[in-house]
């Protein structure tokens, strides 16, 4: 009974983040249409649409605040608020030192450059989702670096999307005994979460490592890390490295980067293991 259970509640949890997401961008659309007529008329409706298009940071700032009240709450009575719990809250943060911090910097310095390679692979295999994620992110403002930008890019998502789908959803599940199904599912979950085939199939890459680091660290706190430090690394990062390092240069330190994930995962485990 316990396993079908926390089964219902795993996909309860990913239905709703589904609907609820979708739902934020259809509300927030009619209800600028809506303010923008009440106040200007017919031209009030397009100029509040297209400013939050052309304020997309902001836009997604305003989509990930419901879901951050809803699952955040729901998270912590769900499993937070555990009266008894034998590992405290400090106890498992011990393990986020300085060279558990460290550790996670290389492990994801790494992944984020073999993304790169998976991301070059995509490209040949189906070039048409490749230029549609390409225009995608270039109207996204994922680099129009603000204020904004770092509370859309660096905090709510991490946030959010980690008690999502490392905390609730992997939680519920590996609450059946399915300890690393647990993590597969997941990672599944969040490729589906994008609605898109290119980052469908690197977000589900991301959420694996994502699980493992949450799962072996024992807390959300390395994951929401982890998922800050990607999302840095794949813009900010990214842009620097492009702007003064020729293409050979790069392109070996891409390659150098997948030996340098599987001494990510060990280290994580070597830290992990006696503590």
């Amino acid at each position: 009974m316990n396993k079908g259970k926390n089964c219902f509640f795993a996909i309860l949890v990913f239905g709703l983040t589904m609907a609820v997401f979708n739902g934020m961008s259809v509300v927030l659309a009619v209800s600028a249409s809506i303010g923008g007529g009440i106040i200007q008329g017919a031209n009030g409706v397009n100029m509040t649409y297209d400013y939050l298009m052309d304020h997309m940071n902001f836009y997604s700032v305003l989509v990930y605040l419901i879901p951050l009240a809803i699952f955040g709450l729901w998270y912590y009575f769900a499993f937070v608020d555990q009266k008894g719990t034998e590992n405290s809250l400090s106890v498992k943060i011990k393990k986020l030192d300085i060279t558990g911090c460290l550790i996670l910097v290389i492990f994801t310095f790494s992944i984020q450059h073999v993304t790169s390679l998976v991301m070059a692979v995509i490209n040949q295999l189906f070039p048409q989702a490749m230029e549609t994620y390409t225009e995608m992110i270039d109207s996204s403002g994922i680099t129009e670096y603000s204020l904004m930008w770092v509370v859309s890019t660096l905090i709510l998502p991490p946030l959010v999307e980690e008690m999502i789908f490392r905390g609730l959803i992997m939680g519920y599940l590996r609450r059946t005994g399915m300890h690393w199904i647990a993590n597969v599912i997941q990672a599944v979950c969040f490729g589906i979460f994008h609605q898109n085939l290119v980052q469908g199939i690197y977000a589900g890459l991301l959420g694996l490592a994502l699980g493992y680091v949450a799962y072996r660290y024992g807390t959300l706190f390395a994951s929401m890390l982890m998922h800050l430090l990607y999302n840095l690394f794949g813009t900010v990062l990214i842009d620097i490295e492009s702007s003064i390092m020729p293409d050979w240069m790069l392109g070996l330190l891409i390659f150098l980067c997948v030996p340098l994930t599987v001494v990510g995962i060990v280290l994580v485990y070597i830290k992990t293991v006696n503590t």
